[in-house]
């Protein structure tokens, strides 16, 4: 009995002191940060971080020519293979000279290496069972394809590494007597170099830890060396060598990022955003190991010097940190922004001139009727929410507009919304404005379903990578001014080439068919973050939008509800902004399309109209408000279609056990997850008292995206919300096949189905 748990117990010695777990060890009490980023690459795989925003899909999923196949799986296992190598060669800089037992083994940084690969090979287990399962599961694939995808992972993952590891086989062999040549010079010449080696040897005794085997190259476990004898120049050699290799790394990304941003319009180029950050991380592990060795103690105090200089950079303006938007002049004297102009701007004389020319408008959509016949007047609002609403719209204005045949689209006078739903119903107008200008083109027909849900995040995430984290030094001119290409840049071209171009126009363009009535009118309205107002853009003049009537400002005082942007930046060239550059303000996302200034002064920052009104309900009943009385006489009645992208009315969820993290976030969190309740109260509010003072029927239409689960085995009732949030595209710019095939089928469930029928009826009244 003894005998056996001595065995039991000489066996856990030997584990425990084996290096990789001595090392695995020394990485958590040493090397928290880069254990950090491992952790967040862990719970992106396992779907238990960012996965309502997409982020896990982009690993699980990743797209690279509007393909998810061997190819796209390939780059993802090359930037792995970079990152995991950076891994190793940071961490044997940092740590290897507590292990002095390596000089004495063949090939110490293989070794090394080796050893050290616990969490990588722990990830790369993890992440392919998470692909297959995935992929199984949620995309329906099967198991050839599986195979290919996870055979990519592999093959570039293993490519990537045995290249780089061959690099260093060569450059020990080759470089190696060289270096020791002139490695006493090279730390001779920088001190501070020569004492942190110096230093780590001298501390590597008492520092070691005791490692009594290894895993060796020939897949043996060795015997740990007792006794290794160091010469001080041969340890110097050894340092010099791998600092070396692992400079020529960063080097190498560095020079690979740059190239990449040089050919960054180039489709070919344009790697899965999750390959991009991937690379960026290789690249923040590498410096972070560089300013740890080098500087020690003084590496926080250096950090903070950086970040105090990046700052003042900034605010000189010396480094370009604002994003703009396209067609308006940047270098036109800019705009008085204060409350002064905005008295002038917003008077009683524009708000009727301007309620009048939209009359003429109205007025001519009712000549489209005979005169016994009194039109349902109908506005569309679609709300955000990323693609997923983009997507979710334009379904829903094909399938109802179709099913009217045509009729819904002529009732239609305004189109509001926010973030990716506006792009969903601009993009669904243009096709029925080419329609009906005679062009062959069916704005009902699939490929533009197709169009729209393509991959966009891609470009964005490659361009923050290779551009926007560091220097933006690329520009492009539109004809007549010049910008900065930057992710704002990238979206525009990526919804242009997935759209075919429709949409590649000036907000100006949209005039002439919105004054003939032919096309309803479509008001965009981004939040400005400087004062919370909105800002009204539209081809036509809506004073009428940004402030009360005249018996409303006599009343009592109100304070102005938007800026108009065609009479504020009027200056600038305002009708020449390009009209995806001001869908792009209405969908703004924290990190992806990043907010722009406009050139006022101050600076007018604008973020996604979704932060005012994610719904569009808001704008919807200040014009139906403006135009109460015209309404009233000259229609049957108001139909609100509402295009949701989320249940209006969701079920109580339990909460969870509350940790003192959830009691501290819990103010802050509650707020962001209940923000669309609030807005609905709200609107549902608005909507209520709009009925007394309507003197003319209303309805309300809506339309859900609530998804059903497509695994033809039927879930039980237990499993069923489970499985029908599994189903649930997440809000990004980046949808998977299940996703686009959940989005398509949503139309058909019994709700919506209903809503369909309703409106029907009203049209039909």
């Amino acid at each position: 009995m003894n005998q056996i748990k001595n065995q039991y117990r000489l066996w856990i010695d030997n584990l425990y002191y084996s290096f990789s777990i001595q090392l695995l060890l020394n990485n958590i009490k040493k090397n928290q940060i880069l254990l950090i980023i491992w952790l967040i690459l862990f719970a992106f795989v396992t779907r238990t971080l960012g996965d309502i925003i997409g982020i896990p899909y982009l690993f699980l999923d990743p797209e690279y020519l509007s393909q998810t196949d061997f190819k796209s799986f390939f780059i993802i296992g090359v930037s792995l293979g970079i990152f995991i190598t950076a891994f190793h060669i940071t961490v044997y800089i940092l740590d290897s000279f507590r292990f002095p037992f390596l000089g004495a083994t063949p090939k110490p940084f293989t070794n090394f290496c080796l050893n050290n690969s616990v969490i990588p090979v722990s990830f790369v287990l993890i992440y392919v069972i998470n692909i297959a399962s995935f992929q199984y599961q949620l995309n329906y694939q099967g198991a050839w394809e599986i195979t290919s995808q996870i055979l990519g992972l592999l093959v570039g993952l293993l490519t990537t590494i045995l290249a780089l590891f061959l690099y260093f086989k060569k450059t020990n062999k080759d470089i190696f007597i060289e270096l020791a040549s002139t490695v006493n010079n090279t730390f001779k010449k920088y001190p501070v170099n020569r004492v942190n080696v110096l230093k780590n040897i001298k501390n590597a005794k008492r520092n070691k830890y005791q490692v009594n085997s290894y895993f060796s190259i020939e897949g043996k476990i060795e015997k740990a060396p007792e006794h290794a004898h160091f010469d001080k120049s041969i340890m110097l050699r050894i340092f010099d060598q791998n600092h070396l290799n692992a400079v020529i790394v960063e080097i190498f990304l560095i020079i690979l990022i740059i190239a990449l941003g040089l050919f960054r319009d180039n489709p070919i180029v344009q790697i899965p955003a999750a390959a991009s950050g991937i690379l960026f991380f290789s690249i923040i592990i590498m410096f972070t190991g560089a300013f740890s060795y080098w500087l020690r103690g003084w590496a926080l105090s250096t950090l903070v010097i950086v970040l105090v200089v990046f700052n003042f950079l900034l605010k000189e303006n010396i480094i370009q940190s604002s994003y703009q938007v396209f067609g308006i002049n940047y270098n036109k004297q800019k705009a008085l922004y204060g409350m002064a102009r905005l008295d002038v701007l917003s008077n009683p004389q524009s708000y009727e001139a301007d309620k009048g020319k939209t009359i003429k408008i109205l007025e001519k959509w009712r000549a489209q009727y005979p005169d016994s016949v009194k039109p349902k007047m109908v506005f569309v609002c679609a709300s955000g929410g990323g693609q997923r609403a983009s997507v979710w719209t334009m379904r829903t204005l094909q399938y109802i507009d179709s099913i009217t045949k045509g009729n819904m689209f002529k009732h239609t006078r305004l189109i509001t919304g926010a973030s990716g739903g506006i792009i969903g119903a601009s993009f669904y107008r243009e096709l029925r404005l080419q329609e009906l200008q005679g062009k062959q083109i069916k704005a009902d027909d699939p490929i533009h379903f197709t169009n729209i849900s393509k991959d966009v995040l891609n470009p964005i995430v490659f361009s923050m990578v290779v551009n926007d984290l560091f220097f933006r030094f690329q520009k492009f001119t539109d004809g007549k001014h010049e910008y900065y290409k930057d992710r704002g840049y990238a979206f525009e071209q990526k919804m242009h080439e997935n759209t075919n171009y429709v949409m590649y126009k000036s907000i100006s363009d949209y005039k002439q068919p919105e004054e003939d009535a032919l096309i309803p009118m479509l008001i965009l309205s981004p939040t400005i973050i400087n004062d919370g107002r909105k800002l009204f853009i539209s081809p036509l003049d809506i004073s009428y939008m940004t402030t009360a009537d005249e018996y409303g400002d006599k009343a009592f005082r109100q304070k102005l509800k938007g800026i108009e942007f065609r009479k504020f930046y009027e200056e600038q060239e305002a009708d020449q902004l390009h009209f995806m550059s001001a869908l792009r303000m209405s969908a703004t996302f924290p990190y992806i399309t990043p907010n722009v200034d406009l050139p006022s002064e101050p600076a007018m920052e604008i973020m996604d109209a979704g932060l005012s009104d994610n719904f569009g309900i808001k704008d919807a009943v200040q014009f139906m408000y403006v135009f109460k009385d015209w309404i009233a006489s000259n229609t049957s009645g108001v139909v609100f279609v509402n295009i949701r992208d989320s249940q209006k009315d969701m079920e109580i969820e339990k909460n969870a056990e509350g940790s003192i993290i959830q009691k501290v976030m819990a103010p802050i969190g509650s707020l962001y997850s209940n923000w669309d309740y609030y807005q609905d109260f709200n609107n549902d509010n608005l909507l209520e008292y709009a009925q007394s003072w309507l003197n003319c029927p209303m309805d309300i239409v809506e339309f859900e995206y609530i998804p059903i689960s497509m695994n033809p085995n039927k879930p039980s009732d237990k499993d069923t919300d489970q499985k029908n949030r599994n189903e649930r595209a997440a809000l990004s710019w980046h949808l998977t096949t299940r996703e686009k095939e959940s989005l398509r089928r949503t139309i058909m469930t019994n709700n919506n189905q209903y809503s369909v029928k309703k409106l029907q009826f009203l049209l039909d009244k």
